[in-house]
């Protein structure tokens, strides 16, 4: 079979259903050559070994969601929509109980745990990462334009802190009945929000 970027995307997508159902240890390349009905020798032929299938699986997860969020986000500031942007931001990102948002920032810390121990993965996800900051920086300054965000504020201290929203709030797993009530959670991160909005006359 000749190798394609189909074939490639089919062997990452099922090895990430594999490791987000039992974890890297539980990646069999057999079981994945099986799964994706293709001969084991393929698998090694595209990719140099199992690690670097894993590593390829990790990069997917981080970048997925992330590019997801950020395209919504950039299509509303251009469209000027600020409500629309400030419910993304406070009823979503900064939602400790939202199941699917939980998922999808433990995810993201497995991968940055995975990067921390494999220093190629880790310089791959710098430069992804430098991309998305890049695509965050000009949407904030798309907000800026439309009123959203006051012109003083650091354009890299607000993508920085609209990156950590999500990843922060993972630990609502942990705080069990210590969680705010959503009410005045999201009291509080609508001033949060609304401290960056330009002075009002």
């Amino acid at each position: 079979m000749r190798i394609t970027r189909d074939t490639a995307d089919l062997i990452i997508a099922e090895a990430r259903k594999i490791v987000e159902e039992r974890g890297e240890a539980g990646l069999r390349v057999s079981e994945l050559a099986e799964r994706c009905e293709v001969a084991v020798g393929l698998l090694y032929h595209y990719f140099a070994d199992r690690e670097a299938i894993i590593s390829e699986v990790r990069r997917s997860q981080f970048i997925s969601r992330v590019r997801a969020d950020i395209e919504g986000l950039k299509a509303m500031s251009v469209s000027g929509n600020n409500a629309e942007i400030f419910r993304t931001i406070i009823d979503e990102f900064a939602n400790p109980r939202n199941p699917e948002r939980i998922r999808y920032r433990l995810s993201r810390m497995e991968v940055l745990t995975h990067a921390a121990r494999n220093p190629e993965l880790l310089r791959e996800l710098q430069e992804i990462e430098t991309e998305l900051v890049a695509e965050i920086v000009a949407t904030v300054r798309n907000a800026k334009s439309t009123g959203l965000v006051d012109d003083d504020v650091d354009e890299l201290s607000l993508a920085f802190f609209l990156e950590i929203i999500p990843i922060g709030t993972a630990l609502g797993l942990v705080y069990g009945d210590n969680l705010p009530d959503p009410d005045k959670w999201r009291e509080f991160i609508t001033r949060v929000m609304l401290s960056l909005r330009p002075p009002q006359n």
